[in-house]
């Protein structure tokens, strides 16, 4: 048996990554995460994730937030060295709603290793979007 865990995201308006990104650097993320920049835009109905190096990172943005990919999914890691933990935040077609899954050195509850410290994730990455028009999340942590 798997887990999973997600928090799923809904702003007021049409947002763009490189925002989403300045509100979250906020509170140390980046998308440099150890291997690089890890991103994603979605090609014939693929979700091939590329890996860039970290001088990259405005051309990367620029290419997510591109008009032409507007209608599309795209995605980048999200990280924070100092907690050493990140995920994949992944933006929907219309840029309104956007989901994270924690998967890089996912945290866990002390007293349940097995779950994800959702609780961490919420104050740590939901707290500082509330600056982005975010309207709502909902949070989950199932076996799968």
């Amino acid at each position: 048996m798997s887990r999973s865990a997600d928090i799923d995201l809904t702003f007021g308006c049409s947002v763009s990554v490189a925002d989403v990104l300045k509100n979250l650097a906020g509170r140390g993320w980046t998308p440099v995460e150890p291997l690089g920049i890890s991103y994603m835009i979605e090609e014939d109905d693929d979700l091939d994730w590329a890996q860039e190096e970290p001088a990259k990172q405005s051309e990367v943005l620029a290419s997510l937030d591109a008009f032409a990919v507007r209608s599309l999914h795209v995605g980048i890691s999200v990280y924070r060295p100092d907690a050493e933990t990140g995920g994949l935040l992944l933006f929907y077609p219309g840029r309104q709603e956007a989901s994270f899954t924690p998967s890089i050195n996912r945290r866990t509850l002390s007293s349940a290793p097995e779950m994800t410290d959702i609780a961490w994730y919420i104050e740590e990455l939901v707290h500082p979007l509330l600056a982005g028009d975010l309207l709502g999340y909902q949070a989950r942590d199932m076996a799968d």
